[in-house]
């Protein structure tokens, strides 16, 4: 005859979600639409990023106009790549919820020669005019600044949530490390308001979500891209975006009772264990 346990209060810990914040389909990667004003103005929207990949077989001269034009780009295939410990959150303040995504971005490129190559960026990026031995593509003056390679912070900030998107790298050896890309959610655009009680609780915290990677490539034009003060390499105008799902959940640890049954239940009331 099997036993019958009787159901018992239970004490739950859980977090418990109170709202959450769904930025549909957000672009991640892009690059800040500037006037045509001298010297432009950012205007504080989006645009694709715009590649400058290096054709296959392309080498960089000083004649002019540079003969060795190499294999442009056909396609390219994409694998996003999330780093260590991301992606990150922080509560500021009671007011908003910062969301930060670190990431590296591992592209497949065909060319019309039919052959292939693999591209890391940031890494194999650089500045018009900074070109190396390893750089296999370039981007624009607005987002690596041409005479220093350092990078230029892109911008949203037009419609909330307000969005940043920049090339972290290391000031000293100007090796680029990985894509930051931030966003800042105003607490009173979630789904729910948070009571005064709720904001204060100590375990208030953030949990993010990411979903529907998608991405868009749309390969333009052959460009006789600055790789110096007088030197040229030709290159293919690639404009590269990348959107997905964020949603950012807020929630706090509570205890729950509950009326149950353990899965396991000590049948013995004696203890042994000393």
């Amino acid at each position: 005859m099997s036993t019958v346990v009787a159901q018992e209060p239970l004490d739950i810990y859980v977090r418990r979600v109170l709202a959450k914040s769904e930025l549909l389909q957000t672009q991640e990667v892009f690059q800040e639409n500037y006037s045509s004003d001298t010297p432009p103005k950012p205007l504080g929207t989006k645009a694709p990023l715009t590649l400058y990949i290096i054709n296959h077989g392309a080498v960089a001269s000083t004649e002019s106009p540079n003969p060795s034009t190499g294999s442009p780009v056909k396609c390219v295939k994409l694998c996003k790549r999330i780093l260590d410990q991301d992606p990150g959150n922080t509560i500021l303040c009671t007011q908003k919820s910062r969301v930060a995504l670190n990431f590296e971005l591992v592209l497949v490129v065909e060319y019309e020669d039919n052959t292939f190559d693999v591209l890391t960026l940031p890494r194999d990026l650089a500045a018009f005019t900074k070109y190396t031995a390893s750089t296999k593509a370039f981007v624009g003056p607005t987002v690596l600044d041409p005479t220093t390679g350092a990078p230029i912070i892109q911008h949203q900030s037009v419609t909330q949530p307000y969005e940043q998107f920049v090339i972290k790298y290391n000031a000293t050896s100007t090796a680029y490390a990985n894509f930051e890309y931030t966003v800042t959610i105003p607490l009173t655009s979630f789904s729910a308001p948070l009571r005064k009680c709720e904001l204060n609780d100590p375990t208030l915290q953030s949990y993010i979500v990411l979903r529907n990677l998608t991405y868009q490539v749309d390969v333009l034009d052959q460009y006789l891209a600055e790789a110096g003060a007088t030197t040229t390499i030709w290159t293919t105008m690639v404009n590269f975006s990348l959107s997905e799902d964020i949603i950012d959940k807020l929630g706090i640890d509570q205890d729950i009772q509950i009326m149950g049954t353990p899965e396991y239940v000590c049948q013995d009331s004696s203890c042994d264990c000393c």
